[in-house]
C-alpha cells in the first residue's frame, strides 16, 4: 500500500500593518501589528510595532519600540524572530545606551542581520542569526555611521556604505566581509558625499563582485578589493 503524505506549506506576507499567514493560497491567520498603549502606573506606554519578511516567506522578525509621553528616544527596543508557524526563535533587546536599528536590521533566507547602535544613531555594531548562532561581524566602535549595505543572493558576502571622520571631516567608505572565511577590504570613496548629501548604491554577487554607483559612476570591486572596472553610464 502506498501511503502519500500531503505537506502543506506555511508562508508568510505583510500588507500594511498586518501579517498573513497563508497555506495552499489560502489564509491561515492573521496578526495585526500597530501600537499597543499600556497604562504603567500613571503613564501610557506606547508599543509600536512592525516587520520584516524573509523574501521566501519563511521566516520573518517583528521590531518592538516603547516609548514613554514626550520621549523621542524609545526606554526599550526589541527583536522577536520567528518561523512560519509562528514560532519564536529567538529575541534580543537593547541595553540602556543602545537601540536596535529597524532600518538597518533585515531578514534573508538563511541569514538574519541584527544593528544596533548609540541612541544617536553612531557606532553601529552588526550581528548575524544563522542556524540559530549569533556572529558579531562589525564592533562597536569600528564605524562612526553604518549608512546601507547589500548582501549577496546566497547571503556570503556582504558590502557597505560606512562613514568615518577623516581630516576633519566624515567621509565615505566602500567595505566588504566575506562571512565565511571573515576576510574584508575597505576603499575610501573619493569624495565626500556627506558633504554634499549624495548618494551611493550598491550590488554584490555571489562571487563578492561589489558594484558602486554614485551618479552614473560605476566602480567595480572584486572580493579582494580590487578596482577592476570603472565607467560613465
Amino acid at each position: 500500500m502506498i501511503v502519500l503524505v500531503l505537506v502543506l506549506n506555511t508562508l508568510v506576507y505583510q500588507n500594511g500593518d498586518t501579517l498573513f499567514f497563508t497555506v495552499q493560497d489560502s489564509v491561515a491567520d492573521t496578526w495585526i501589528l500597530g501600537d499597543e498603549i499600556q497604562k504603567v502606573d500613571t503613564l501610557n506606554i506606547t508599543i509600536h510595532r512592525k516587520a520584516k519578511i524573509s523574501p521566501d516567506g519563511k521566516s520573518f522578525f517583528v521590531f518592538e519600540e516603547t516609548h514613554t509621553p514626550n520621549n523621542i528616544q524609545p526606554l526599550q527596543t526589541k527583536i522577536i524572530f520567528y518561523d512560519e508557524e509562528k514560532e519564536k526563535i529567538w529575541e534580543e533587546s537593547n541595553d540602556d545606551q543602545r537601540k536596535l536599528s529597524f532600518k538597518l536590521s533585515n531578514v534573508f533566507d538563511s541569514l538574519v542581520i541584527i544593528v544596533d547602535t548609540e541612541r544617536n544613531g553612531t557606532l553601529p555594531r552588526l550581528s548575524t542569526y544563522k542556524n540559530r548562532e549569533k556572529t558579531v561581524i562589525i564592533e562597536k566602535g569600528e564605524w562612526q555611521r553604518m549608512v546601507n549595505y547589500a548582501v549577496s543572493p546566497h547571503c556570503r558576502y556582504m558590502a557597505f556604505h560606512n562613514r568615518n571622520p577623516y581630516s576633519g571631516k566624515m567621509w565615505d567608505y566602500i567595505y566588504s566581509i566575506d562571512l565565511l572565511s571573515k576576510k574584508n577590504w575597505t576603499y575610501l570613496f573619493p569624495l565626500c558625499l556627506s558633504c554634499k548629501r549624495g548618494k551611493i548604491n550598491l550590488t554584490i554577487d555571489n562571487n563578492g563582485t561589489v558594484e558602486v554607483i554614485h551618479k552614473g559612476e560605476h566602480r567595480i570591486f572584486s572580493s579582494e578589493g580590487n578596482l577592476k572596472d570603472f565607467f560613465i553610464k
